[in-house]
């Protein structure tokens, strides 16, 4: 890749804007408590507010909207753009139906979403990529052998836990932040991530673990991708998914999730 290339890589990716948001969320946010809830605090979606449930309590996919509002707000700072706020209405925000952008980030019962790059692709915020080509600040969901979770990829790991800036076959894990852990202890943190096939580690004192993730080339069981700058979102295909929303939305009621699969447990709580 050219200089040129990895320039217009750059711009066209969010990543700089949702590392800043992992920062500010790390330093303010964190620690604050995890349970089936949303979020740490009203958010800022779409030009209104929408309200927290259980504050400070948060969940994992909960938090990616958490940082994916917090990005936005750290964009508009910086570029006084503010036209995203109408790309999608209010209600794919707040909304946990199937079809909404929410519920396919939740991964709500017959959502048909692998998790938050597969909804911000579908809604043309966003494209899935093959994990070996994940950038810092893309979004990942994992699944273990009984639970899931959804989660801010920060880098590769090898088998030691030290970070590796390119994809290689030394890689066991990667770095995340996210919401997990206990109601008392958890919250907003950092994890380091080892494939089942990798082991379990020991790290330095500090350094909690998140061990048995299934190693997949299937989106299905490992969900990578990255969120796209606004003015590379694909109006088109909001449409499509906007058109489907609204040719489901007087069948059935909100969505089923399932607090169960995403308890926020990790080996290290």
């Amino acid at each position: 890749m050219t200089c040129l290339q990895a320039r217009a890589t750059k711009e066209r990716l969010f990543n700089a804007y949702i590392l800043k948001a992992v920062e500010d969320l790390a330093l303010t946010r964190a620690g604050l408590g995890y349970g089936p809830a949303a979020y740490t605090r009203d958010l800022r979606l779409a030009g209104s507010i929408v309200k927290a449930s259980r504050p400070p309590l948060t969940m994992c996919v909960a938090a990616q909207v958490e940082v994916i509002a917090k990005a936005l707000e750290i964009y508009e700072s910086d570029t006084k753009d503010t036209s995203y706020r109408s790309f999608v209405p209010l209600t794919q925000w707040k909304s946990l139906r199937p079809h909404s952008l929410r519920g396919k980030i939740w991964i709500v019962e017959k959502s048909g979403s692998s998790g938050t790059a597969s909804a911000l692709e579908t809604f043309g915020m966003g494209e899935q990529v093959p994990f070996e080509a994940l950038k810092p600040g893309a979004f990942l969901n994992l699944n273990r052998e009984r639970s899931g979770h959804a989660v801010i990829f920060l880098s590769y790991l090898d088998s030691s836990g030290e970070p590796m800036q390119q994809y290689s076959d030394k890689v066991a894990g990667f770095k995340y932040f996210s919401s997990q852990g206990t109601p008392e202890n958890g919250g907003f943190g950092y994890r380091y991530a080892f494939f089942s096939d990798a082991g379990c580690p020991k790290l330095a004192e500090g350094m909690k673990r998140d061990c048995g993730v299934i190693r997949s080339s299937n989106q299905r069981f490992l969900n990578t991708g990255h969120m796209l700058a606004p003015n590379h979102w694909n109006s088109k295909r909001r449409d499509q998914a906007l058109a489907v929303f609204n040719a489901t939305k007087s069948i059935g009621g909100e969505g089923a999730f399932d607090p169960m699969y995403f308890d926020g447990k990790t080996t290290d709580d």
